[in-house]
């Protein structure tokens, strides 16, 4: 082999080793606990700007939001967190092998009664999933039935990224 090719071959290596290493670190290593009264403290806790989207294991449309979700933030710097709480998984241990919940950075399981949830969260939210919790850098959360739409991406990134 020539030294040339040993060098592409070599730096292939390494930037294939960089982006596993960084999807590695994206993909949730276990599953948290969240509680209805968890809500308050955890926006406070969570870094912000932050997106969080509430998922149930029978909703169809939620696989295709949380990817919309992280599509959008896959490529901030600095990276935004996508935190994942699945409003129905008690029952699922296998959480993790879910291809869409291994998009988040943290996946939590919700414990309770969700509609004490829905009303911590916001009392005018009837459970329906998705629902997206877009965290501004400071303020009150965005929240949004469904898949957000590009302006509203669009409004909440430029207000995430100013100081």
């Amino acid at each position: 082999m020539s030294q040339p090719y040993k060098t592409h071959v070599r730096s292939a290596a390494a930037l294939l080793l960089a982006l596993c290493a960084a999807t590695a670190q994206a993909v949730p290593q276990k599953i948290e606990q969240f509680e209805a009264d968890s809500w308050q403290r955890f926006q406070s806790a969570l870094p912000r700007p932050a997106a969080i989207v509430f998922a149930s294991t029978d909703c169809t449309h939620c696989p295709a939001a949380i990817a919309a979700v992280a599509e959008q933030l896959k490529h901030r710097k600095p990276q935004i967190p996508l935190v994942v709480v699945v409003m129905d998984g008690e029952q699922h241990e296998d959480l993790l092998r879910g291809p869409h919940y291994r998009q988040a950075s943290r996946l939590f399981v919700f414990r309770g009664q969700s509609a004490a949830l829905q009303y911590t969260v916001n009392p005018k939210w009837r459970g329906i999933t998705p629902y997206v919790a877009l965290l501004p850098k400071s303020g009150p959360a965005t929240l949004i039935t469904g898949r957000p739409s590009e302006q509203e991406f669009g409004l909440w990134l430029a207000g995430a990224a100013k100081p």
